[in-house]
């Protein structure tokens, strides 16, 4: 049975009115504190310099940051600026990641490839990158990071890797290091994990060398409190807030969003991401009503007879669609019969104001490897 997105992760949310039961896993905490030190410390020593521009992305806390959508958007950057990008990641849930032996695996970008329910070999992340990226850009899986990166390197033509969740990775030398945080809450309950969803101590926020925000809605802005939160522990990093914006709704596997107003329509959410709070908050935020919302751990697994229930259910609450993420797609099930049409929220990240000095250094590295090659 897939698990629910439920009370550990409302307990880590650090959202008013939450209430933090976790906290009573601070011992557990402390243990994790020093074994991930040492694991950072490990990782800091292994990692290598390649001939490569990286930008790794990576974020404070377990999902729901954002950090996947900012590794896209900089892969897409790259290949505006005239380059060859490609996205590398551990491919979480997918037979790679469960080993390191075998070889980094491409995702495929064949003219009219249909991906859904390929998620068991390269990823839900993995397939959401393919079907939204330009083929310019390729996207790897591979567990070790070294290995993928020079895949995309030889194998592609890369000459800008951006590593998604790449902050933890023990391979490679980065030149770059966003950082996502929430607008709102960048450290949710405040404790490490388990009795939070810190990854990390808040200070190594300093090693940062951007601190990204995505905005989930029209008028969201970054609090005073975040802010000040921030330059209290990495005053150093410039920050850049980026807005998700929907560009249309599409049939699962389809690229193209089908032509037809949202506002105003009656919808079920059916997810399976790290902060379903947040997916809520963009859907309202684009004048949908949400009746129902059947959130799910992030990376579910999902049993039809589960998604069966969940589409009966936002049937029978007067939902006149359900919809699903971009992440959720590779994983939804080919074939399976629904009382309510299933659509794709199609989304993009858009700066906020001009986002030319972040992209200062990206622009400059593509130009050299142009003159270079």
């Amino acid at each position: 049975m897939t698990r629910r997105f439920g009370a550990a992760e409302r307990a880590w949310s650090g959202a008013p009115g939450a209430f933090a039961w976790t906290k009573i896993l601070l011992p557990l905490a402390a243990v994790y504190d020093v074994a991930s030190a040492i694991g950072r410390a490990r990782a800091a020593r292994r990692r290598v310099r390649l001939p490569l521009y990286v930008i790794a992305v990576g974020g404070l806390t377990v999902g729901g940051s954002g950090k996947s959508s900012v590794a896209r958007w900089l892969a897409r950057e790259a290949v505006a600026a005239g380059g060859r990008a490609a996205i590398v990641l551990r491919g979480h849930g997918a037979r790679h990641s469960r080993g390191g032996s075998e070889r980094p695996a491409a995702v495929p970008d064949f003219e009219g490839l249909d991906l859904a329910g390929r998620s068991w070999r390269y990823g839900d992340d993995a397939v959401a990158h393919r079907a939204a990226l330009p083929r310019e850009a390729s996207v790897i899986v591979d567990p070790d990071r070294t290995r993928g990166a020079e895949a995309a390197r030889t194998g592609y033509g890369a000459s800008v890797v951006v590593l998604d969740d790449g902050w933890e990775q023990p391979g490679i030398v980065w030149d770059e290091l966003w950082v996502a945080l929430d607008p709102s809450r960048p450290a949710g309950n405040g404790a490490l994990l388990p009795a939070g969803p810190l990854r990390r101590p808040t200070q190594t926020l300093r090693e940062a060398t951007r601190i990204v925000y995505v905005l989930e809605e029209d008028g969201e802005s970054v609090s005073p409190a975040t802010e000040s939160w921030v330059r209290a522990r990495a005053p150093g990093p410039s920050t850049l807030a980026l807005r998700r914006v929907l560009i249309g709704l599409a049939e699962p596997g389809a690229p193209t969003p089908r032509e037809e107003a949202v506002s105003g329509k009656r919808v079920a959410l059916i997810s399976g991401v790290g902060a379903p709070e947040r997916l809520e908050r963009f859907a309202r935020g684009q004048g949908l009503s949400v009746v129902r919302h059947a959130a799910f751990a992030d990376h579910a697994r999902w049993e039809e007879e589960e998604l069966t229930n969940a589409l009966v259910s936002a049937a029978s609450a007067g939902a006149e669609m359900a919809l699903i993420t971009e992440k959720d797609e590779a994983r939804w099930p080919a074939g399976l019969e629904s009382p309510i049409p299933v659509l794709v929220l199609r989304t993009e990240l858009r700066p906020v104001g001009s986002a030319a000095p972040a992209l200062a250094e990206l622009r400059r590295a593509v130009a050299a490897a142009g003159r270079s090659g």
